[in-house]
């Protein structure tokens, strides 16, 4: 038996066989993706690491506004406990709000810097899987990303967010991505691949 399947594994075709009936399993498997947004729906904004101003949040919420989109801020959003924008449990509870509202469509994360790691394992997806939202960030939101996707197999959007948007032209490719994005207008990529 053992030895069979050693040599099943070292064998150069069985193995790339193999590797190609795992790709395709692997490409079956597509990730849900969440309704996309429309005119009116509601964007949350929640700070899951470290802490800002509502100066730093502000603009965006006017190109979210502007965009078509009702916008709602994470009730502790502006809190501070050393770095972060609040206890552990103030952020986690503040995220749990955004995964379980059905009234919010998406959530935008404010900014990264470190904190989402030590909240996640605090968060209940429950609400989130029945009822997926989009969730955008980078940096530190992406232990959500990785989650999400590998874990309960539903699409995330890896954006800018409002700390990084703050200073930019409401045209910007940051910007106007991720409002084409939300609305179902995915960017396409296509480039050599390398010899």
């Amino acid at each position: 038996g053992l030895t069979k399947l050693r040599h099943w594994f070292t064998s150069g075709e069985k193995l790339s066989k193999l590797v190609i009936w795992l790709a395709k399993i692997a490409i079956a498997r597509s990730m849900t993706e969440p309704p996309f947004l429309k005119p009116g729906s509601t964007i949350g904004i929640v700070a899951t690491a470290r802490k800002l101003t509502w100066e730093e949040v502000e603009p965006t919420i006017g190109v979210l506004a502007d965009a078509g989109f009702t916008v709602r801020t994470g009730q502790r959003m502006f809190g501070a406990q050393n770095q972060y924008s609040g206890t552990d449990e103030d952020r986690a509870a503040d995220m749990q709000r955004m995964l379980d509202d059905p009234d919010i469509n998406a959530i935008l994360c404010a900014r990264g810097g470190y904190g989402t790691v030590r909240i996640i394992d605090k968060l209940d997806f429950t609400e989130f899987v029945k009822h997926p939202k989009w969730l955008c960030g980078f940096s530190d939101i992406t232990v959500l990303h990785a989650h999400i996707n590998q874990n309960l197999g539903i699409a995330t959007l890896h954006s800018s967010m409002p700390l990084s948007m703050r200073e930019l032209p409401e045209d910007h490719v940051q910007i106007t991505t991720l409002i084409n994005s939300l609305k179902g207008d995915l960017p396409t990529y296509a480039f050599a691949s390398h010899p």
